[in-house]
C-alpha cells in the first residue's frame, strides 16, 4: 500500500511540474485577437471571425503579423482570407478589429480591415471584403483594397484616400453599380487652390540603420508601391481592352496583382536570409531586415515608375 500511495505522489508531482512547463509549442499561434460574431443579413446566419497566424507570421516584436481571417458558422470553418497586421499591436484593437458596414448597399454587411499604419498622422491602408448571398463568401474589393483608407460615405458609395506615388494625398470615389455588380469610380473632383498635400517623409540611413526608423520608412514606401502598382494594373488593363478584348486585360490584371503579392513575400523570405548570411549581430537583425525590405521596396517603385512611363508614351507591350 505504501509503495502504491508513494507512486502515486510522485505521478502527481510529476504531472504538477509538467503543469509548470510552457506548452505553447502544442498549440496553435494566438493573434490576441478576440472572436467576433456578426449577423451579415436575415438569410446569411451569424458567422464569426477569427485571425489565426500563418507558418511564417512575421517575428518583429510588437507587431501582430500575418495569418488568416478565419470565417465559421457553427464551428464549421467557411474560409480563410489572407491578411498581415503590419502594426503595433497598441495601434489594433483586439474587441473592435473589423468594421462591419453595407458598404455596396445590397442589404447585408461588409467588413473592412486594416493592413497597416503608417507613421503618426498618415492614412491607413484598408482591405474591403464584400459578402456574396450566391455564394455565401467574402471577395476582397481589388479596385480600393490595399491602397488607402477606405470610408463609407452614402449607401453604396464609399471614399478612397491614398498618397499617390508622387507623395501626394488624393481621394477617390467608387459607387457600386447593382447592374454591373461593380464598383465603379466617380470623375475626380478639382482640387482646390492651395490645397495642403501630404507628403512622405521617412529615413532609413544605409550606414546606420535604426529599426523604428527603417521599419516606418519601410511601411511608407509598401504604400507607395501598393498605388503604384494599383495604377499600373489599372492603366495597363485598359490598354489591353484595346489590344486583347477584355477577358485577356482581367486575367492579365489578376495575375499581376498576384505577381506582386508573390514578390511581397519572396522579398521578406529573401531578407531574413540575407541578413543572417551577412554575419549580421543578432541585436542589429531586426533593423538590418527592414533596410534590406526598404532597399528592395525602392528598387521595385523604380521599376513600376519605368514601366508606367512606357504605358503612358504607348510603347508598352502584353
Amino acid at each position: 500500500m505504501k509503495t502504491k500511495r508513494l507512486g502515486a505522489l510522485l505521478l502527481t508531482a510529476t504531472l504538477a511540474a509538467c503543469g509548470q512547463l510552457p506548452l505553447d509549442f502544442l498549440q496553435p499561434q494566438r493573434s490576441g485577437l478576440e472572436t467576433l460574431s456578426q449577423q451579415i443579413g436575415p438569410d446569411a446566419g451569424r458567422l464569426h471571425f477569427d485571425f489565426e497566424f500563418d507558418d511564417k507570421a512575421d517575428a518583429a516584436e510588437g507587431e501582430v503579423g500575418s495569418g488568416y481571417i478565419v470565417v465559421s458558422r457553427a464551428g464549421k470553418e467557411l474560409q480563410a482570407l489572407p491578411h498581415a497586421f503590419e502594426m503595433p499591436r497598441s495601434r489594433l484593437d483586439r474587441q473592435a478589429w473589423m468594421d462591419f458596414k453595407d458598404f455596396n448597399g445590397d442589404g447585408l454587411l461588409d467588413f473592412k480591415v486594416t493592413r497597416l499604419f503608417a507613421m503618426d498622422g498618415k492614412l491607413p491602408v484598408d482591405s474591403l471584403y464584400q459578402f456574396d448571398a450566391k455564394t455565401g463568401t467574402f471577395a476582397q474589393v481589388d479596385v480600393v483594397s490595399n491602397a488607402g483608407e477606405i470610408e463609407s460615405t452614402a449607401p453604396g458609395c464609399l471614399s478612397l484616400k491614398l498618397v499617390n506615388a508622387a507623395g501626394h494625398a488624393k481621394q477617390e470615389n467608387h459607387c457600386f453599380s447593382p447592374s454591373t455588380a461593380r464598383w465603379v469610380r466617380a470623375k475626380p473632383e478639382v482640387a482646390p487652390k492651395g490645397a495642403a498635400v501630404a507628403r512622405v517623409e521617412a529615413v532609413c540611413d544605409p550606414l546606420t540603420p535604426e529599426l523604428i526608423g527603417c521599419r516606418r520608412a519601410r511601411i511608407e514606401q509598401d504604400r507607395v508601391l501598393l498605388t503604384m502598382v494599383r495604377e499600373y494594373r489599372m492603366g495597363k488593363k485598359q490598354a489591353l481592352i484595346g489590344l486583347q478584348g477584355k477577358g485577356y486585360a482581367e486575367a492579365y490584371a489578376r495575375t499581376q496583382d498576384l505577381d506582386h503579392q508573390s514578390w511581397h513575400l519572396y522579398r521578406d523570405a529573401r531578407c531574413a536570409a540575407q541578413v543572417r548570411e551577412q554575419a549580421v549581430a543578432v541585436k542589429a537583425l531586426p533593423a538590418a531586415t527592414e533596410l534590406c525590405r526598404y532597399d528592395w521596396s525602392r528598387d521595385q517603385l523604380r521599376r513600376y515608375k519605368d514601366q508606367i512611363a512606357r504605358l503612358g508614351d504607348g510603347k508598352s507591350k502584353p
